[in-house]
């Protein structure tokens, strides 16, 4: 008898208990257990995060079969473009881009222009250049190698490279004020004191 009525106590504390519990929460007394939300996975890096950091070095050949190396720009301002035929925002931006590189008065301050070919084959990538008369230097990243370096993610990535050969700018597409955004970043970097 006596455990029947211990039993009987004891679903009796609990029921009660239940009640207050349930009684507190309903009332919005006590707030109920959080979950921690599942941590959202990390962001794809991209060009973006390369800068401030030093520029990964390179060497490609040109479409005119010249080899260009970042190392032997030390001391100039670098603008890349990394870029392909088929991409509208890409041509959209090469106009822009020539009128860089064909700049006289930022060649002489120091500006080097070089226009990354995407992964395309050289006939393809020389008719464009021809149909268009396009004359910057198109290094051709055939592998895609300096692209991997760059964490070039779309395309047009265009990046300023300071002359203490660190990544200042980098610019993923090409819209209605990108040229102005450019320009200002290439003329930012080329009057930005040199560190002795």
């Amino acid at each position: 008898m006596r455990s029947k009525n211990m039993a009987f106590q004891a679903a009796l504390v609990l029921s009660i208990s239940g009640l207050f519990i349930w009684a507190t929460l309903a009332r919005g007394g006590a707030e109920p257990a959080k979950i921690a939300p599942h941590p959202a996975p990390p962001a794809t890096p991209d060009t973006t995060t390369l800068m401030g950091k030093p520029a990964p070095e390179f060497s490609l050949a040109t479409l005119d079969k010249h080899e260009v190396k970042l190392a032997d720009a030390k001391g100039k301002v670098v603008m890349l473009d990394f870029w392909a035929t088929w991409c509208p925002p890409c041509r959209a931006s090469l106009p822009h881009v020539q009128k860089l590189a064909t700049d006289e008065a930022l060649h002489k301050k120091g500006l080097v222009v070089w226009v990354v070919n995407d992964k395309e084959d050289e006939p393809t990538a020389k008719k464009f250049m021809e149909e268009n008369k396009y004359t910057f230097a198109v290094p051709m990243d055939k592998a895609g190698d300096v692209l991997k370096k760059y964490l070039v993610n779309a395309i047009p990535t265009t990046v300023i490279i300071g002359r203490d050969g660190a990544i200042k700018k980098v610019f993923i597409g090409f819209g209605p004020d990108s040229a102005k955004e450019i320009d200002k970043a290439v003329e930012e970097a080329l009057d930005a004191p040199v560190a002795q």
